[in-house]
């Protein structure tokens, strides 16, 4: 019952965020044209804030990166399916391929995984932390990374081929370098309870609970009517790559490993969360689908109502 009610609860919430600001579009509250600037604000502030805060005050367990490789292992081979089908089999144009790739291939650990563990795992300190670590390793710094190259690389960006502007993007851009600062951070052991650094981390953790709102806002702005020739094909697979294969993928390395206890488990449900919501921002930022992206996202979180408990079945 913990299962479903923290799937359900999670996801339920996100979803009214997101038709509150369909609701604001409509009153005009808020304009679709504002979408960059929104994805602007989110991609080079307020997520690097919030990775810079949830990293440097990790203390990483060398044993929970193995955790991580086994989602990067999953997310790899994920992508390379999603973009032979989205090239070979959809022959979608090049924006809509980065949306399906993203979409296809990186789940939602910060905003929905994290949070479901600690209801699932009923407030377990161990498995939160080592949630925290393997999503952010396995997950988080991926789609931070790689987030924007394949957005850049299939989108409007000019230069997108140029060898420096992919280098630079990777390690030049805000997420990776927050990461970088929050790792020198934690190695630091700097005293958490000095004044202003009660205070900086205070601001910063203020800061860091608007990324699930921001996000909501983005894929309102950017989502419009479905056009239902040619549609749900490419949701359909998309869904399946992001709540069946990767999942499956995941379960089978363990399975070879003939190895289960609860960090398994919980590995292999952020394996199973819904496609993340920064795809879309992503999209939005550099010029690919950021429309077909804010339908996966919404067509996933609603299928992982269902696929999450049957995941379940087999832990």
């Amino acid at each position: 019952m913990n299962l479903f009610h923290g799937a359900s609860g999670f996801i339920a919430i996100f979803l009214c965020l997101v038709l509150t600001i369909l609701l604001l579009r409509h009153w005009k509250v808020i304009e679709a044209e504002q979408s960059p600037i929104f994805s602007k604000l989110l991609t080079s502030f307020v997520l690097p804030v919030f990775i810079f805060s949830q990293v440097a005050n990790l203390k990483v367990e060398y044993s929970y990166l193995f955790f991580g490789a086994v989602i990067l292992i999953s997310e790899l081979i994920t992508g390379v399916a999603s973009w032979s089908t989205a090239k070979w089999v959809l022959r979608l144009d090049r924006p809509s391929t980065g949306a399906f790739i993203l979409g296809s291939t990186f789940g939602s650990s910060s905003q929905i995984g994290n949070a479901f563990l600690k209801v699932v795992f009923d407030n377990n300190a161990a498995i939160s932390a080592m949630g925290l670590v393997t999503g952010q390793f396995g997950i988080g710094l991926p789609v931070n990374v790689v987030g924007p190259v394949v957005a850049k690389s299939f989108g409007d960006s000019e230069n997108k081929n140029s060898l420096f502007n992919l280098v630079k993007s990777i390690f030049m851009n805000p997420p990776t370098i927050a990461l970088i600062l929050g790792i020198l951070w934690s190695r630091l052991d700097i005293p958490s309870d000095i004044f202003i650094v009660k205070i900086l981390f205070e601001g910063l953790n203020i800061i860091s609970t608007s990324m699930t709102f921001l996000v909501a806002v983005i894929i309102g702005l950017s989502l419009k009517p479905i056009k239902m020739k040619g549609i749900w094909i490419v949701l359909i697979l998309a869904a399946f790559f992001q709540l069946a294969l990767q999942p499956f993928i995941t379960y089978g390395i363990f399975s070879l490993l003939n190895e289960q206890n609860e960090h398994h488990q919980a590995t292999l449900f952020l394996s199973a969360m819904p496609a993340t919501p920064l795809a879309v921002v992503f999209c939005a930022r550099y010029g690919a689908n950021a429309q077909l992206a804010s339908q996966i996202v919404i067509f996933t979180c609603i299928l992982s109502l269902i696929s999450i408990p049957i995941v379940s079945l087999f832990i």
